[in-house]
């Protein structure tokens, strides 16, 4: 049985009723068609009823958006890595619609690809529509006469000037709920800023009083953050931030992170005229609490029989690729734990899914060793020369007699790390050398980094309910809040002093149904 706490909420000690939407008594529509997505995407009745206690408390730390006059809050919700904080943001956007709020931004991290992967569990969680082939998905399905909120960002396409142009009305004009998905982007939020003032600005006042807006901050400890001298300019994204908060006289801030250490030391009477109040969590701080069946830090690295199952360490990468090496650094092969052990492992971790029943299900593997493109690059090609030998020495054994096959020094190989890894786990190796052709042939690779033109695949094979096997190279881009589904191998050779970055940096935590024996790091 699955479960999940409630949390904790510090509030400040001012007068504001959190049961306003109770009495008001708010119509829950948005939010019935999301609890009834959830529970068709397989969440726990009690985790859901968990879910809808948690965002209801969060929602009444928020306005009451009917309410007349200049107001606003601001908090913070605090979650696990990789524990479900879109989720519940997506609850929390969907009661607030439901109550009124008409305009809402979701700030979704610095990389293209996690504002596209959020893009699409909007899509799929409030929007009901997909941004791209305007086809019904998700809560669409479940009730096909709602209420579609508008949006005019997509998968493909973030606020830009041309989007402002082609949607040449205000926000007065929209009947339903406006939300935009963003990238934390300087250039972003400037243009989103003028539209605003241009097109939704009275003439006359520089605010814009009728149209209660919410804005979700996601990884809102990330680039959010003044880190400027105290007597100079803010930051610029810090700034673009309260510019968009300043020009609305209704508005509530709600940041989102797993690691909150820069977000509770912003300075909390930070108050600029044009910009207006820093994004110090004023009003409440909301600390969840994960889910029983959490894959988190505890199990992995805490807890002694954890680590001798899940950990591996890198003990021959130091020489291959030395901390502090340069973007012009050469990379002339792979460490023998990243050849010949990480990719036998991520294979046979795919046949042994397979073998259990999860053929449909996506599977992925990590590889952070650089920050720098051009050896992201170098490691994609090694990785791919190395994939191809395998794959040639599978496919042209794995159907022979073991005594046969067997001779051959990569099958020796894969099946010495089977029964080291996976041979207690109650699967046979006959059964896994017959689906290893298939787990080798079926591995897609992508760099993943700001210039790649490759792009992790998982919406495009969700929507033909195909499953991806993918090896997932990168650096930055691939260590804040973007989502591997299925991860089950990460390779991690990286260096950091700060505690937030090593938590945020492989990916490791979420989880596992299913597959949480062949998982490795």
């Amino acid at each position: 049985m699955t479960t999940m706490g409630s949390g904790v909420v510090l509030t400040d000690d001012s007068l504001h009723d959190e049961d306003w939407y109770q009495a008001r008594g708010v119509i829950w529509k948005y939010w019935d068609d999301y609890a009834k997505y959830l529970t068709q995407e397989g969440w726990s009745p009690l985790v859901l009823q968990s879910l809808d206690t948690v965002t209801s408390t969060i929602l009444g730390l928020l306005h009451d958006p009917i309410r007349e006059g200049e107001w606003e809050r601001r908090g913070l919700v605090i979650g696990h890595v990789q524990s479900g904080k879109t989720a519940n943001y997506i609850g929390l956007i969907s009661k607030a619609a439901d109550a009124g709020y008409k305009f809402i931004i979701v700030i979704a991290g610095i990389h293209n690809e996690l504002r596209k992967q959020t893009q699409e569990r909007v899509d799929r969680g409030f929007i009901g529509r997909d941004s791209v082939t305007k086809q019904p998905v998700g809560v669409g399905l479940i009730d096909r006469s709602r209420a579609f909120p508008v949006t005019v960002t997509t998968t493909e396409s973030d606020f830009n000037r041309s989007a402002s142009r082609n949607f040449g009305v205000g926000l007065n004009a929209v009947n339903n709920t406006f939300i935009l998905i963003i990238k934390k982007n300087a250039s972003t939020l400037s243009h989103l800023y003028s539209w605003l003032r241009e097109l939704n600005t009275r003439r006359g006042f520089e605010q814009i009083a009728d149209i209660p807006m919410l804005l979700i901050d996601d990884e809102a400890d990330n680039a959010s953050i003044n880190t400027s001298k105290p007597d100079l300019d803010p930051t610029r994204i810090n700034r673009e931030i309260r510019r968009i908060l300043n020009l609305f006289r209704k508005k509530c801030y709600v940041g989102y992170t797993a690691t909150p250490f820069a977000n509770i030391f912003i300075d909390p009477d930070a108050r600029d005229v044009t910009y207006g109040a820093d994004l110090f969590p004023e009003h409440f701080i909301y600390s969840l609490d994960a889910p029983s069946n959490y894959f988190g830090y505890h199990r992995i690295f805490l807890d002694d029989e954890g680590r001798e199952k899940f950990v591996r360490l890198t003990e021959d990468a130091d020489g291959w690729l030395p901390a502090d090496h340069r973007k012009d650094t050469p990379v002339y092969e792979l460490p023998a734990l990243l050849s010949a052990r990480i990719h036998p492992l991520f294979i046979l971790a795919r046949a042994v899914r397979n073998v259990r029943g999860q053929t449909h299900q996506h599977c992925s593997m990590l590889v952070n060793v650089s920050r720098f493109v051009d050896v992201q690059r170098e490691v994609r090609a090694l990785v791919e020369y190395y994939l191809g030998n395998l794959r040639k020495a599978v496919r042209y054994n794995y159907a022979l007699p073991w005594a046969k096959a067997s001779q051959d020094s990569i099958i020796s190989e894969l099946y010495h790390d089977f029964q080291q890894e996976y041979g207690s786990g109650g699967v046979e190796w006959h059964n896994v050398l017959g689906e290893l052709n298939l787990a080798a042939d079926v591995v897609k690779i992508a760099v993943v980094n700001s210039r790649s033109q490759e792009k992790l695949l998982f919406s495009e094979y969700n929507r033909d309910q195909k499953p991806l096997t993918l090896i997932a190279i990168g650096g930055l881009s691939l260590s804040r809040g973007l989502m591997l589904y299925g991860l089950t191998v990460s390779y991690i050779h990286r260096s950091t002093k700060m505690y937030d970055t090593l938590l945020q940096m492989g990916r490791w935590f979420g989880y596992r149904p299913g597959y949480e024996r062949p998982v490795r790091y």
